[in-house]
């Protein structure tokens, strides 16, 4: 019962953070639904391409969760900061990166996706704004993972909820104009969250130069040692090329789709918004499962580490079947919330009642992911990542789609069979994991300066 209370203590305050910004992209999409079916399209559109740009850069943060866990759990967080601030300065140089980067990419991204000329004119100054305002959420994420890899999940929780407030709240004065604001239209949505993220950086500089100073000394530089960034880069690497090969899929997927006209691009928006809805609980329990078993690596206890990340992935899965039911039962009403188009929403209906059916799958791989990720086994992860998305649901997708024309029937069975094919082969993994011989990962330098990274 304590276990039980101390994954629930981790994993609901994540769960409500991933809920703010899952409804926040709901309320989004029905602010911005006034527009039309074109202005949902670009949302949705972007919405990919930005999951594809933090994709890129998520290595930071993914690293920065479970090797500050473990730090946490050995009691060294000494090295913990020090960590924290390689991350911080390798996450300022990808924001330069993004911003001379959102003055050439957006056109580029959205002509290659096959947009047609409605969607290039919408959406390109749209993805612009938006690349400035993930300038910010990198960093944010960041912050989180630090403040999560240390048992502090209300935190994070507490600045989303502000996060998503002022989303909903300037998405909804600057896209119609309202209180005296300017009427921006769409441009008003993508605005919106650069005011918002931007405050939510500085609520995150506060708490990290604040509060976590009296417990961590997060103030004190650490001098960094060459062979801490090369761990990092290391596991960075490997955690960005998971996330980069699952989100490059979702764009393939979501490029295809793209061809099959606006209705199709809307309906598949929508249904992939009411999934995310399933993933509050995944991620939030994944979340846990990664804090916990890292914490408990980091304690020497990887028995009790194996045990956590079971009884959490029982725990999520319930979560998740509850959901499932819910959501396959009002699909229709549901659907009706995002757009009074008939034909949008009775397109969608059928994907919400196949992505009900997805869910725990999608529940089981992301949970055991996030107990693999905690016990430091990256390299896996990144390989079959890279594998059940390059060589079977891209390849599958465009083949389902372009080549035999099933169109949207066809992208969406390559993309529950990716899901289902990544539950299999995560649970299959941590089942039969070599719990006993996990350590800590770390560098050891001796004095002929070999390096020695374990559990790899």
């Amino acid at each position: 019962m304590q276990l039980i209370k101390q994954i629930l203590r981790l994993a609901l305050p994540s769960i409500a953070t991933f809920s703010s910004m899952t409804f926040t992209g709901l309320l989004v999409l029905m602010i911005v639904g006034g527009l039309g079916p074109a202005a949902i399209a670009v949302v949705g559109i972007s919405n990919i391409l930005m999951y594809n740009l933090w994709a890129l850069f998520s290595g930071n943060q993914g690293s920065i969760n479970y090797l500050v866990a473990q730090n946490f759990g050995s009691n060294n967080m000494r090295l913990g900061n020090q960590r924290m601030q390689i991350a911080l300065i390798g996450t300022a140089l990808q924001a330069v990166i993004l911003f001379f980067a959102s003055f050439t990419l957006p056109y580029f991204i959205l002509q290659l996706m096959g947009a047609n000329e409605t969607i290039l004119s919408l959406g390109a100054p749209h993805v612009q704004v938006r690349m400035v305002a993930l300038m910010f959420t990198i960093f944010n994420t960041v912050f989180f993972a630090y403040l999560r890899a240390t048992g502090d999940t209300r935190t994070p929780m507490t600045i989303s909820l502000i996060n998503s407030a002022l989303v909903v709240i300037l998405t909804y004065v600057l896209v119609y104009g309202r209180f005296g604001f300017p009427n921006l239209g769409l441009q008003g949505a993508a605005w919106s969250m650069v005011g918002a993220e931007g405050i939510a950086f500085l609520l995150n500089l506060m708490v990290y130069f604040g509060l976590s100073n009296k417990l961590y000394d997060t103030r004190k530089w650490v001098p960094i040692e060459f062979q801490q960034i090369r761990l990092l880069l290391s596991e960075s690497v490997k955690l960005s090329i998971t996330e980069m090969s699952n989100s490059i899929g979702l764009l393939v997927f979501t490029s295809c789709i793209t061809r099959l006209g606006t209705t199709a691009i809307a309906a598949n928006e929508i249904a992939l918004n009411i999934l995310s809805f399933g993933y509050m609980p995944a991620n939030g329990f994944g979340a846990a499962s990664t804090i916990g078993i890292g914490q408990e690596i980091g304690k020497g206890r990887p028995a009790e580490a194996k045990r956590f990340g079971l009884v959490t992935v029982y725990l999520g899965l319930g979560f998740m079947f509850l959901f499932s039911i819910f959501l396959f039962i009002f699909a229709l009403p549901v659907a009706k919330l995002y757009t009074s188009e008939s034909e949008v929403y009775l397109t969608a209906i059928s994907l919400i009642h196949l992505a009900a059916f997805i869910q725990l799958f999608s529940g089981a791989s992301i949970i055991f992911g996030g107990g693999l990720r905690g016990a430091g086994d990256t390299t896996y992860l990144s390989r079959m990542s890279f594998f059940l998305n390059w060589v079977l649901f891209i390849p599958s997708t465009i083949l389902l789609t372009l080549v035999y024309d099933f169109g949207q029937t066809g992208a969406w069975v390559a993309f529950s069979s990716v899901i289902v094919l990544t539950s299999i082969a995560n649970s299959w993994r941590y089942l039969s994991f070599n719990w006993k011989s996990v350590k800590m990962k770390s560098i050891n330098v001796t004095r002929s300066k070999s390096v020695n990274i374990s559990a790899d």
